[in-house]
């Protein structure tokens, strides 16, 4: 056979193989309204630069009747490509073989996407759509021992944590070991489509063990998991939507842990004052309003990308930029539950917390909160606990903290958004905020010794405007550094990021070794 012959032979397989289950599974998959892996990773990645590695992997032999299907690379795409010009690592379940299924050389070539991430010091992308673990090979797929010591897939992604910063988008499937180790990585994005699902147990396996009937929308939906669970970090009305916020994810994070977050000229004034900011602000304390509108009007081009949008709406958590620079978004949200943190708010928080801090990413805190919320059943089930987790993600963070005091910030929430004695860098407060660390009511009757009921009303106003109607007594016990303008807030952050900007290093070398510290989870 010539050089020629052999290059044919070998431009012919690579075709046949790149057709992952051939047309007719192609076709079914287009059918159900998905794509085949790689029309997602062409999709996600910038054109013509993605490289296959490992294509020609086959599952291990078995002795079952199955092992006689062809299974071009194990139903796993995975290789290497770039996004916004910077390079990445990716891999993507191909559901035209045996559904996707998890198999031992599948897990190898996975974890290969991920270790050569964290060995490279460049983002991993999961795209899933898998049945879970493949029956015949299970434990194969589940120990590792078939392939390599290097391919357990719960063990890579732990070990990458916190090094690269890692998403999984679920376009379809994600059973049993595809339910467990996706949602490992920093954010797991899920497509709202009737094929979509997580689950650790199908209702089937669910029907054998406990007797009852569910479906696969009750137990593993995306609405469930993005609003009832949590583990939806962003639910998209498409499989371009999800591709296109996960790009856009990537470009607020730097490449690993050592980098910094890349900064983009926005063409957006960092001069810019916006005096009608006041106006979105009630006046009255018990009023609500959106705080959406607060960030959209501080915040470059109003572009912000919201994490957990569905999920404990009393807290707003997501990227932005101000002046160019990445920053992380952590507001209270007046519209629901007037802004209080309760045990989903909070881990919600101290979660995003610990992503900023992990890839370098400041975070700025917008306050309007009563505090925690004064609830028996939010305390039997561990609300102090909970609230520790936010108190120790904010100590730990080592990336500038900047927090603007708006409106109130009562009790623990002075705790809970970063305040003085927690590490924070810079604390601003509007004319209009109100700093209490007590209850109104407690400290009227301890100050005049006697039921508030009995105190004159001239003693309680002056009382209540001297201490707890103006920011002036928070100022005097130094609990912020100064009051700025409504209007200049944009400016003074900006600013405040600039100085603070080489902060990160530094901290690093006066905060003593360790291997790592044990949040209350």
């Amino acid at each position: 056979m010539t050089t020629e012959d052999k290059v044919k032979t070998w431009q012919e397989q690579q075709a046949k193989y790149e057709l992952g289950g051939g047309q007719k599974a192609i076709d079914r998959v287009h059918e159900q309204g998905k794509c085949t892996a790689r029309e997602r990773i062409e999709q996600f990645v910038d054109p013509g630069t993605f490289r296959e590695a490992n294509l020609w992997a086959k599952p291990t032999k078995t002795g079952f009747d199955i092992d006689k299907r062809e299974a071009p690379g194990d139903a796993a795409v995975i290789g290497t490509a770039e996004v916004n010009g910077r390079p990445l690592s990716l891999y993507a379940h191909d559901f035209t073989i045996m559904g996707g299924t998890q198999a031992s050389v599948q897990n190898w070539k996975i974890c290969k996407a991920i270790n050569n991430a964290v060995k490279l010091g460049i983002p991993y992308v999961g795209i899933i759509d898998s049945g879970g673990v493949r029956i015949y090979d299970a434990f194969g797929a589940t120990s590792g021992k078939c392939v390599s010591h290097d391919c357990d897939v719960w063990l890579a992604p732990a070990r990458a944590s916190g090094i690269v910063p890692s998403i999984s988008v679920c376009l379809g499937a994600s059973y049993a070991g595809t339910a467990y180790s996706p949602i490992l990585a920093d954010v797991f994005f899920m497509v709202k489509k009737p094929h979509c699902y997580m689950s650790l147990s199908s209702p089937e396996l669910l029907k054998t063990v406990t007797f009852a009937d569910v479906t696969r929308e009750e137990i593993g939906s995306p609405t469930l998991h993005a609003e009832i669970t949590g583990s939806c970090d962003f639910l998209g009305e498409s499989e371009e939507e999800c591709l296109e916020k996960a790009r856009e994810l990537l470009s607020f994070l730097p490449s690993n842990c050592w980098g910094l977050p890349p900064v983009i000229d926005t063409a957006d004034d960092t001069d810019r004052n916006d005096d009608t900011i006041m106006d979105l602000i009630p006046a009255d304390m018990n009023k609500p309003y959106d705080m959406h509108d607060i960030i959209t009007s501080i915040i470059d081009n109003s572009h912000f990308l919201e994490l957990k949008q569905d999920y404990a709406k009393n807290i707003i958590t997501g990227f932005a930029r101000l002046g160019g620079q990445s920053v992380g978004i952590v507001a209270n949200n007046p519209m629901f539950l007037d802004g209080c943190l309760d045990l989903k708010a909070s881990d919600k928080e101290a979660r995003f917390i610990r992503y900023c801090d992990c890839f370098n990413v400041p975070l700025v805190f917008l306050v309007d909160t009563p505090g925690f919320a004064v609830a028996p059943q939010q305390e039997k089930e561990g609300l102090a606990r909970h609230a520790a987790m936010v108190m120790h993600a904010i100590c730990e963070a080592t990336v500038p903290k900047i927090t603007v005091y708006m409106r109130k910030c009562y009790g623990d929430g002075y705790l809970a958004m970063n305040s003085r004695g927690m590490g924070s860098d810079f604390l601003f407060a509007w004319p209009t905020a109100q700093i209490q660390l007590v209850d109104f009511n407690m400290a009227l009757e301890a100050a005049y010794n006697k039921p508030a009921a009995d105190i004159d009303a001239q003693q309680l106003e002056e009382f209540r405007n001297s201490l707890f109607n103006s920011p002036y007594s928070a100022g005097a016990l130094l609990m912020f550094d100064a009051i700025i303008h409504p209007g200049e807030t944009r400016k003074s952050l900006i600013t405040a990021l600039r100085t603070s900007a080489g902060k990160i290093n530094r901290e690093a070398e006066i905060r003593p070794w360790k291997k790592h510290g044990n949040i209350p989870l």
